[in-house]
């Protein structure tokens, strides 16, 4: 106990709303420096150090009052995640710069996230296809299934075509985009998609359109930046399905109860069901389903002026710890 009590002082030198010693400072560098992953961790540590850290506010609202939430995430990288106590943002600030991002997806991220140097993409095609045969589903569900033969569908961080090619006998025509170079080829020898190397597509098929986003918008460095450039790609009424890692999903048994695990530095963001309505309308995206998963349907529309989210701060704080209650991992809170 009295050990306990000591890492819990030394570990809340800075005030956190989430208070158990695994969300501190020292426990990150321990779980950096321990586990097997630690090459990788220390690279991808360097490498943000390198580039170092931007401090110009919250990527929604650009609020600069935050509330510290955790000190580490689980591989025990020493960055803030914080509550933007304007809009309720939850988001790592000060966040990596975006130049980081770039080598970091094009370099870092399999192998810290796969445990590798080598990454197998055949591997990952199995997981890619679950998640197409879901997302049509989700689309014969909200309405697009006798819409879906004139779509064409455009993935924005398609990685190996899984997914894509999943979709591709059901839609009109599909391709796709992503930053690993790798990936990309491996799509096209392997589903002869078309697919490039980039953030975005550099060119749009006619007529009426889809836009995919799975599980790339937490990634991004400006997930406002990044939906306002896609509306600008699209006509008024194509279609946009997101799909994100739910915060509020932890509570369910996600991540097995345990907001550490959830809290990952290549998620620049962590989105609930209204901050992810929030950012879209604000882009110009009516929500036309969304759910608390978090899966959204948009329509591409006229911009919005949105204040901020609907909750107040005392929601969002209390949130987050009843989400925390939820834990029973075999670290104790001493």
């Amino acid at each position: 106990m009295v050990v306990g009590e000591i890492f819990n002082k030394m570990s809340r030198q800075r005030k956190r709303i989430l208070k158990h010693w695994r969300y501190g400072r020292i426990f990150a560098w321990i779980n950096r420096n321990l586990r097997s992953r630690r090459k990788a961790i220390k690279a991808v540590r360097l490498l943000y150090k390198q580039y170092g850290l931007i401090d110009e506010g919250c990527t929604f609202c650009k609020g600069k009052s935050f509330t510290l939430i955790a000190q580490g995430d689980r591989y025990g990288f020493d960055l803030d995640r914080q509550l933007c106590n304007q809009c309720g943002l939850i988001q790592t600030y000060p966040p990596l710069s975006p130049e980081f991002h770039k080598e970091f997806y094009s370099q870092y991220y399999r192998p810290l996230y796969l445990g590798t140097q080598i990454v197998d993409y055949q591997l990952l095609i199995k997981e890619q296809t679950i998640k197409g045969k879901k997302y049509l589903n989700y689309f014969h569900q909200h309405g697009l299934k006798p819409l879906l033969k004139d779509l064409s569908v455009i993935e924005i961080g398609c990685s190996s075509g899984g997914t894509l090619a999943a979709l591709k006998r059901f839609v009109r025509s599909v391709q796709g985009c992503d930053l690993d170079a790798k990936a990309v080829k491996f799509a096209q020898n392997s589903f002869n998609l078309n697919i490039e190397v980039s953030m975005y597509p550099s060119s749009l098929p006619p007529k009426k359109r889809l836009f995919i986003l799975s599980h790339v918008l937490e990634h991004v460095f400006n997930p406002l930046e990044t939906l306002t450039v896609i509306r600008k790609l699209s006509e008024k009424d194509d279609y946009l399905f997101i799909a994100v890692p739910s915060m509020n999903m932890v509570a369910k048994g996600s991540y097995k109860n345990d907001l550490r695990r959830y809290f990952h530095i290549a998620h620049a963001t962590d989105f609930t069901e209204s901050t992810l309505r929030c950012i879209a309308q604000t882009a110009g995206f009516n929500p036309l389903v969304t759910d608390e998963e978090v899966n959204g349907l948009f329509l591409a529309g006229d911009s919005k002026a949105i204040d901020g989210c609907k909750n107040c701060k005392e929601d969002w704080i209390a949130n987050i710890l009843n989400i925390e209650k939820t834990y029973s991992g075999w670290f104790p809170h001493l």
